[in-house]
């Protein structure tokens, strides 16, 4: 039987990388919680054949600490790290950006522990699959039959169906049910594909009508865009997630082209019943494309661009969007966040670049424009320090990022109004960002005054 060191700090993923390499590879998994005490183990247990741990554990960098023993000792240990790393580990260890790809993760073991392929044709999922219940006020249907949960003791639940495959439901009771405090219904876990696309196809035809009512507009594209950004964490891209972002971007574009005064347009969607990341996406949309348009930069498909970057800027902290309000150091250190979570929002620019990076249907230079959206060249952390050696599509994104997130925090938590643009000014007060400030401030002028 293989022996396999498994360091990782969430208890959700950990068990589940723990089940999946016992059941598919036959393997002893010894969990440890850091690389220090993994260490101690390999030097006393010679027959380690993999170590799978996270990039950093707390203040320890563990992929290095691993890395360095694995080299100098010239040893026959597999290594796979979670979460990326600054320098090339590619001689020892397999690299895996994305933590939560778990399926890429036992793949990866296979190889190394000599697992037969065909064995992980088959996927460990629970019998039911969680969906949030909003993704169901935007549908008429479903392609599967749909369950609550039900505790009936401390390990054993009862899956009641509520919704059958086909029929229509009442919006007032998927209402009924959050009022109640449910945050998912549940699927059948081999109808979770059919799901997604039958949920997809739905919403790409309702966002291809057309809508005299913009606030009616403006909640389908929330609703699409939440469902579309979970799905795609989640299960990755696929035709069906795809086509839904695609449908979004163009009805992002289209709405922001259509409208004949910037300001009230923003008015409308920081006032709608949506969430705080769509609202940051469509807003930083339209504040992007009209200083594009100013600056005369509107061409090359460059609104499309900075449309996509809205879109997947903050991907990685869908499942807590609180997350994705945090834009400084100082915010960062003074949440009192978890080592994971703080280490998810320091990384997340980084990480939404990589996963759009590989992806074709994405525009050139939109994975580019995400990584330096908080000002830090290498997509990590918060800067102001080199925003002006940044080209000008990206200063205009930090920029009007900077300047939407601005506008949502004074609606959420009030107090004296502040005039944003000089707060901009002094914020980044480089002659090359403030030719991009000035262009907002005119925009600003010429539809209104925005505070």
């Amino acid at each position: 039987m293989s022996q396999v060191i498994l360091i990782e700090p969430n208890s959700n993923l950990n068990e589940l990388l723990t089940l999946n390499l016992q059941t598919y590879t036959g393997s002893e998994v010894i969990p440890r919680e850091s690389a220090s005490e993994a260490l101690e183990l390999m030097k006393i247990l010679p027959g380690i054949d993999l170590v799978i741990s996270r990039n950093k554990i707390g203040e320890e960098d563990s992929a290095q600490l691993l890395y360095e023993y694995i080299s100098s000792n010239d040893t026959e240990i597999g290594l796979i790290i979670l979460g990326s790393v600054e320098q090339s580990m590619d001689d020892v260890a397999i690299v895996q950006d994305n933590i939560n790809d778990f399926e890429e993760t036992i793949r990866s073991a296979s190889k190394i522990l000599g697992v037969n392929e065909d064995v992980l044709s088959k996927k460990v999922l629970p019998d039911y699959i969680p969906i949030p219940l909003n993704y169901f006020f935007p549908l008429d249907t479903t392609a599967c039959d749909v369950f609550i949960r039900i505790k009936k003791g401390p390990d054993e639940y009862q899956f009641v169906k509520r919704i059958h495959a086909g029929d229509t439901y009442s919006k007032t009771m998927v209402q009924k049910y959050i009022d109640q405090g449910l945050n998912n219904f549940y699927i059948p876990k081999d109808m979770q594909k059919n799901f997604t696309n039958s949920a997809s196809d739905q919403l790409v035809a309702k966002l291809e009508q057309d809508y005299e009512d913009i606030d009616e507009h403006i909640t389908l594209m929330s609703q699409s865009m939440d469902m579309a950004l979970n799905d795609i964490k989640n299960m990755g891209f696929t035709s069906a997630t795809i086509q839904l972002t695609e449908s979004i971007i163009d009805n992002i574009i289209e709405t922001t082209e259509k409208s004949p005064e910037m300001s009230g347009f923003l008015r409308k969607i920081v006032n709608s019943k949506t969430s705080y990341m769509y609202q940051h996406c469509h807003m930083t949309s339209i504040v992007a494309n009209e200083c594009l348009k100013k600056l005369k930069l509107n061409k090359d498909n460059n609104f499309q661009r900075l449309a996509y970057a809205s879109f997947f800027k903050d991907i990685s902290l869908v499942d807590n969007e609180e997350l994705a309000k945090i834009s400084t150091f100082d915010e960062l250190e003074n949440k009192e966040l978890s080592d994971e979570d703080w280490d998810l929002v320091f990384n997340h620019a980084l990480e939404a670049s990589i996963m759009v990076r590989k992806q074709s249907e994405v525009p050139l230079g939109v994975d580019d424009i995400i990584k330096v959206h908080h000002g830090s060249q290498n997509g990590k952390g918060f800067s102001t320090v080199n925003v002006s050696k940044f080209t000008p599509l990206q200063q205009i994104f930090v920029i009007s990022c900077e300047f939407v997130r601005e506008i949502l925090k004074f609606k959420e938590v009030g107090g004296k109004p502040t005039p944003i643009v000089d707060e901009l000014y002094k914020k980044y007060p480089h002659p090359e960002t403030t030719v991009v400030i000035r262009t907002l401030e005119k925009v600003l002028r010429k539809s209104k005054s925005v505070k």
